[in-house]
C-alpha cells in the first residue's frame, strides 16, 4: 500500500508538471526537492539577506546590523557608515592586549534577519535578548559571488493536502522565505533553465538541478567566505565514518555509484570503504597545493575509481565536505561531497 501511494504521488506531481509544461517553453526538471535537499541549502545561502560583514560588530550571523550606527569600544566613539568601516573598529580592538574589547551602540539601531525581516532595537536589554535568542554561528555563510535572474517559476506539491501550486519567484526575499516556509509535506521543483549571474559580470545557464548545484558550489571558490576556521580537514575526517552524500559527474547526479558504502579515514593514511561484505582499501592525504587545500584519494580495484582523485576542497564543517575535480584531459567537472554518519 505504501509503494502505491509514493507511486500515485509521483503520478499525479509528474502529471501536474506535463500539464504545465504544456502551457510553457520552459524544462521541467524530474528531480523533486524538499527544504532539506542540498540544492535548497544552497539557493538559500544565495538568497538571503547578507549577515557576515559586519560580524565584528555583532558576532553574529544570525542578522546584520543596518548602517550607519553609532558604536563605542574601549573608550573611542565613531560611526559606522559602510562594511569597510568595520576595518577601523577592528583596529580600535586591536590596538591594546588590555581593553574589554566590548562594541556599544548608541540605540535605537536597526537590524535584518536571513530572511530579510527588519526590527527596530531600542535598548541593549532588548538586543541581549535577541542575541540570546540566536542559533550558534554556520560555518558556511552566505554566497554572494553569484546571484539569481529573476523570475524564477516553482512548482511545489503538497504531500498531505495533494494540491499542487505553481509560483513565480521575483526576488531573493521570495526565494528565501518560499525555501525557509516548506513543511516536511512540501515537495517543489524549479522550471528550467535558470540563469546566474556571478561576481564579474559573467551570465551562467542551468538546465537541471544538478547543473545547478554545482554552479553554485563553483562560485563559492570565488567567494571571501568569513567566520570561524574549522579543524583541520584531516582532523575532521578521522572522526567516525563517512558516506557519499552527493557525486556530480558532469551535471549528471550519480551518487547512486556509492549507495552503501561507509568510509574509515585512519590518521596514519589509510582508507577503508565497507559495503556489506565487500571492502575496499585505498589511501588519502590533505594538503595544500598554490594556496588550495586539496584531498587526494586512491582506491584498489575499480569499484571506486572515480573517487581516486587529487579534489579541491571547496567547505566544510565537522559533519560534511565539499570537493571538486577537475579533469585535466577532457575538462570534465566533478563534484563530490562526504557526509559523516
Amino acid at each position: 500500500m505504501k509503494n502505491y501511494t509514493s507511486f500515485l504521488i509521483a503520478f499525479l506531481f509528474l502529471g501536474f508538471f506535463s500539464c504545465q509544461k504544456e502551457e510553457t517553453t520552459e524544462t521541467v526538471a524530474a528531480e523533486s526537492l524538499t527544504k532539506t535537499s542540498a540544492l535548497s541549502s544552497l539557493v538559500s545561502r544565495v538568497a538571503q539577506y547578507p549577515t557576515t560583514k559586519d560580524n565584528i560588530l555583532d558576532g553574529t550571523d544570525c542578522f546584520a546590523v543596518l548602517l550607519p550606527v553609532t558604536v563605542t569600544v574601549n573608550g573611542i566613539t565613531l560611526t559606522v557608515s559602510s562594511d569597510d568601516n568595520c576595518e577601523n573598529v577592528q583596529s580600535i580592538i586591536n590596538a591594546h592586549s588590555d581593553d574589554d574589547d566590548v562594541i556599544h551602540f548608541t540605540f535605537p539601531i536597526r537590524i535584518k534577519y536571513k530572511n530579510f525581516q527588519e526590527v527596530q532595537v531600542n535598548s541593549q536589554q532588548q538586543y541581549e535578548s535577541i542575541l540570546a535568542s540566536c542559533p550558534p554561528n554556520s560555518v558556511f555563510r552566505e554566497i554572494e559571488c553569484i546571484d539569481f535572474s529573476f523570475p524564477i517559476v516553482i512548482n511545489a506539491y503538497n504531500t498531505v493536502t495533494q494540491t499542487p501550486t505553481t509560483i513565480t519567484v521575483s526576488n531573493n526575499m521570495q526565494l528565501y522565505n518560499f525555501i525557509d516556509g516548506l513543511t516536511s509535506n512540501e515537495i517543489y521543483t524549479i522550471v528550467y533553465p535558470l540563469s546566474m549571474t556571478k561576481s564579474g559580470g559573467q551570465v551562467v545557464v542551468f538546465n537541471s538541478n544538478a547543473a545547478l548545484q554545482a554552479g553554485i558550489e563553483n562560485s563559492i571558490d570565488d567567494c571571501q567566505q568569513t567566520g570561524p576556521t574549522p579543524s583541520a580537514l584531516s582532523v575532521v575526517l578521522a572522526n567516525g565514518t563517512w558516506f557519499v552524500s552527493s557525486y556530480i559527474d558532469e551535471n549528471h547526479d550519480e551518487t547512486y555509484k556509492f549507495n552503501g558504502y561507509n568510509f574509515t579515514f585512519s590518521s596514519n593514511g589509510a582508507v577503508v570503504a565497507v559495503k556489506n561484505t565487500t571492502t575496499v582499501n585505498g589511501t588519502w592525504s590533505s594538503y595544500m597545493d598554490d594556496g588550495q587545500s586539496k584531498l587526494d584519494m586512491n582506491f584498489t580495484g575499480d569499484s571506486l575509481e572515480d573517487l581516486s582523485d587529487d579534489w579541491r576542497v571547496i567547505e566544510y564543517t565537522d559533519t560534511l565536505v565539499k570537493l571538486r575535480h577537475e579533469s585535466g584531459g577532457n575538462g570534465e567537472t566533478h563534484y563530490l561531497s562526504f557526509s559523516r554518519n
